[in-house]
Protein backbone atom coordinates (compact mmCIF):
# COMPACT_ATOMS: atom_id res chain seq x y z
CA UNK A 1 0.00 0.00 0.00
CA UNK A 2 1.15 3.53 -0.53
CA UNK A 3 0.59 6.50 2.10
CA UNK A 4 0.23 10.01 0.91
CA UNK A 5 1.08 12.14 3.82
CA UNK A 6 -0.42 15.65 3.47
CA UNK A 7 -0.06 18.59 6.02
CA UNK A 8 -2.84 21.04 6.18
CA UNK A 9 -2.96 24.34 4.51
CA UNK A 10 -1.69 27.43 6.10
CA UNK A 11 -3.99 29.18 9.20
CA UNK A 12 -3.43 33.07 10.09
CA UNK A 13 -1.38 31.55 13.29
CA UNK A 14 0.90 29.79 10.84
CA UNK A 15 2.00 32.71 9.26
CA UNK A 16 2.14 34.30 13.54
CA UNK A 17 4.16 32.12 14.25
CA UNK A 18 1.40 30.81 17.00
CA UNK A 19 1.42 27.17 18.56
CA UNK A 20 -1.63 26.13 16.97
CA UNK A 21 -1.86 22.64 18.75
CA UNK A 22 -5.12 21.45 19.33
CA UNK A 23 -6.98 24.68 18.84
CA UNK A 24 -9.03 24.43 15.96
CA UNK A 25 -7.83 27.23 13.94
CA UNK A 26 -9.34 27.60 10.19
CA UNK A 27 -7.39 28.02 7.01
CA UNK A 28 -6.61 31.43 6.22
CA UNK A 29 -7.36 32.64 2.83
CA UNK A 30 -3.97 31.71 1.41
CA UNK A 31 -4.23 27.99 3.46
CA UNK A 32 -8.05 27.71 1.19
CA UNK A 33 -6.02 28.39 -1.89
CA UNK A 34 -3.24 26.19 -1.05
CA UNK A 35 -5.63 23.59 -0.83
CA UNK A 36 -7.16 24.15 -4.04
CA UNK A 37 -3.94 23.80 -5.55
CA UNK A 38 -3.42 20.97 -3.82
CA UNK A 39 -7.09 19.22 -5.16
CA UNK A 40 -5.90 20.46 -8.71
CA UNK A 41 -2.68 18.17 -8.73
CA UNK A 42 -4.86 15.53 -7.39
CA UNK A 43 -6.94 15.23 -10.36
CA UNK A 44 -4.47 13.39 -12.25
CA UNK A 45 -3.45 10.54 -8.96
CA UNK A 46 -5.21 7.59 -8.20
CA UNK A 47 -7.08 7.61 -4.53
CA UNK A 48 -8.70 5.23 -2.57
CA UNK A 49 -9.38 6.53 0.77
CA UNK A 50 -8.79 9.77 2.69
CA UNK A 51 -7.99 9.93 6.60
CA UNK A 52 -8.02 13.34 8.42
CA UNK A 53 -6.96 14.59 11.56
CA UNK A 54 -10.66 15.97 13.25
CA UNK A 55 -9.52 19.64 13.32
CA UNK A 56 -10.53 22.28 10.94
CA UNK A 57 -7.93 22.94 9.16
CA UNK A 58 -6.62 19.41 8.23
CA UNK A 59 -10.43 18.20 7.40
CA UNK A 60 -10.71 21.43 5.00
CA UNK A 61 -7.52 20.39 3.28
CA UNK A 62 -8.92 16.84 2.99
CA UNK A 63 -11.85 18.21 1.56
CA UNK A 64 -10.15 19.46 -2.02
CA UNK A 65 -8.41 15.66 -2.15
CA UNK A 66 -11.40 13.64 -1.16
CA UNK A 67 -14.77 15.75 -2.46
CA UNK A 68 -14.19 15.75 -6.30
CA UNK A 69 -13.52 11.85 -6.29
CA UNK A 70 -16.62 11.33 -4.41
CA UNK A 71 -14.93 9.32 -1.37
CA UNK A 72 -15.60 10.02 2.32
CA UNK A 73 -13.32 11.52 4.68
CA UNK A 74 -12.69 9.43 8.00
CA UNK A 75 -11.92 11.25 10.94
CA UNK A 76 -8.98 10.00 13.16
CA UNK A 77 -8.10 11.76 16.47
CA UNK A 78 -4.81 9.53 16.79
CA UNK A 79 -3.65 11.74 14.01
CA UNK A 80 -4.81 15.26 16.24
CA UNK A 81 -2.17 17.70 16.06
CA UNK A 82 -0.08 17.34 19.67
CA UNK A 83 -1.23 19.19 22.72
CA UNK A 84 0.89 22.05 23.72
CA UNK A 85 -1.77 23.01 26.84
CA UNK A 86 -0.90 26.36 27.67
CA UNK A 87 1.84 27.34 24.86
CA UNK A 88 -1.32 27.30 22.34
CA UNK A 89 -1.97 30.80 20.57
CA UNK A 90 1.92 31.68 21.58
CA UNK A 91 5.13 32.91 19.95
CA UNK A 92 8.24 30.71 20.88
CA UNK A 93 9.82 33.77 22.27
CA UNK A 94 6.54 34.50 24.36
CA UNK A 95 6.59 30.88 25.25
CA UNK A 96 10.68 30.79 26.37
CA UNK A 97 9.67 34.57 28.05
CA UNK A 98 7.14 32.91 30.43
CA UNK A 99 8.07 29.17 30.75
CA UNK A 100 11.92 29.35 30.28
CA UNK A 101 13.71 26.26 30.99
CA UNK A 102 10.92 23.93 30.35
CA UNK A 103 10.76 25.19 26.96
CA UNK A 104 14.21 25.26 26.73
CA UNK A 105 14.36 21.51 27.31
CA UNK A 106 11.81 20.24 25.86
CA UNK A 107 13.24 22.11 22.30
CA UNK A 108 16.53 20.74 23.27
CA UNK A 109 15.29 17.12 23.48
CA UNK A 110 11.42 17.05 22.84
CA UNK A 111 11.27 12.52 23.14
CA UNK A 112 12.57 12.97 26.73
CA UNK A 113 11.08 16.38 27.97
CA UNK A 114 7.46 17.49 27.96
CA UNK A 115 5.42 20.11 26.08
CA UNK A 116 3.14 21.82 28.54
CA UNK A 117 -0.15 19.58 27.32
CA UNK A 118 0.82 16.01 26.13
CA UNK A 119 4.10 15.31 27.68
CA UNK A 120 6.86 14.08 25.22
CA UNK A 121 7.13 13.07 21.85
CA UNK A 122 7.34 9.26 22.64
CA UNK A 123 3.98 9.59 23.81
CA UNK A 124 2.77 11.49 20.99
CA UNK A 125 4.72 8.79 18.90
CA UNK A 126 2.72 5.76 20.27
CA UNK A 127 -0.82 7.23 19.32
CA UNK A 128 0.34 8.03 16.11
CA UNK A 129 1.63 4.89 15.50
CA UNK A 130 -1.71 2.87 16.58
CA UNK A 131 -3.66 5.22 14.36
CA UNK A 132 -1.46 4.47 11.41
CA UNK A 133 -1.89 0.48 12.02
CA UNK A 134 -5.90 0.74 12.28
CA UNK A 135 -5.29 2.14 8.79
CA UNK A 136 -2.46 -0.34 7.88
CA UNK A 137 -4.24 -3.20 8.59
CA UNK A 138 -7.25 -2.45 6.60
CA UNK A 139 -5.29 -2.09 3.20
CA UNK A 140 -2.15 -4.40 3.93
CA UNK A 141 -1.40 -6.50 1.16
CA UNK A 142 -2.99 -4.33 -0.90
CA UNK A 143 -2.36 -1.82 -3.86
CA UNK A 144 -4.28 1.10 -2.35
CA UNK A 145 -3.32 3.89 -1.94
CA UNK A 146 -4.24 5.78 1.43
CA UNK A 147 -4.28 9.81 2.13
CA UNK A 148 -3.51 10.78 5.57
CA UNK A 149 -4.21 14.68 6.30
CA UNK A 150 -2.90 15.98 9.50
CA UNK A 151 -0.18 18.26 11.26
CA UNK A 152 3.94 18.81 10.69
CA UNK A 153 4.58 17.80 13.77
CA UNK A 154 2.27 14.33 13.73
CA UNK A 155 3.25 13.59 10.28
CA UNK A 156 6.94 13.76 11.17
CA UNK A 157 6.02 11.30 13.71
CA UNK A 158 4.38 9.45 11.29
CA UNK A 159 7.95 9.47 8.98
CA UNK A 160 9.86 8.19 11.70
CA UNK A 161 7.12 5.51 12.64
CA UNK A 162 6.47 4.39 9.60
CA UNK A 163 10.51 4.31 8.47
CA UNK A 164 11.58 3.44 11.74
CA UNK A 165 13.70 6.19 12.22
CA UNK A 166 16.13 7.87 14.54
CA UNK A 167 14.02 10.31 16.78
CA UNK A 168 17.66 12.23 16.44
CA UNK A 169 16.52 13.86 13.32
CA UNK A 170 13.09 15.43 14.33
CA UNK A 171 14.61 19.07 13.82
CA UNK A 172 16.42 17.86 10.62
CA UNK A 173 12.77 17.61 8.84
CA UNK A 174 10.13 20.34 7.88
CA UNK A 175 7.24 19.37 6.49
CA UNK A 176 5.60 22.77 4.37
CA UNK A 177 2.04 23.72 3.84
CA UNK A 178 -0.01 21.02 1.44
CA UNK A 179 3.37 18.99 1.03
CA UNK A 180 3.18 15.42 -0.11
CA UNK A 181 5.21 12.86 1.83
CA UNK A 182 4.68 9.60 0.21
CA UNK A 183 5.67 6.02 1.57
CA UNK A 184 5.17 2.63 0.38
CA UNK A 185 4.33 -0.13 2.74
CA UNK A 186 6.16 -3.36 0.88
CA UNK A 187 5.97 -6.81 2.76
CA UNK A 188 9.66 -6.52 4.76
CA UNK A 189 10.03 -2.88 4.55
CA UNK A 190 9.00 0.90 4.05
CA UNK A 191 10.35 2.63 1.28
CA UNK A 192 10.35 6.76 1.23
CA UNK A 193 9.51 7.98 -2.11
CA UNK A 194 9.09 11.58 -1.92
CA UNK A 195 9.67 14.40 1.12
CA UNK A 196 8.24 17.74 1.32
CA UNK A 197 6.70 17.81 -2.49
CA UNK A 198 4.88 21.24 -2.52
CA UNK A 199 5.60 22.03 -6.16
CA UNK A 200 1.90 22.31 -7.05
CA UNK A 201 2.17 25.83 -5.01
CA UNK A 202 5.25 27.16 -7.53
Amino acid sequence: MRFILIRHGETEWNTAGRYQGQTDVPLSERGRAQAAALGKRFESIQVDAVYSSPLQRAYDTARAVAEPKGLPIHKVDGIKELDFGEWDGLTKEMIEEKFGEAFSLYRIEPFHYPMAGEGTLNRAKLRVGEALEDIKEKYRHTDKTVVVVAHGGILKLAVFYLLDMSSRLYRCIELDNTSLTVIDIEKDRSILRTLNDSHHLD
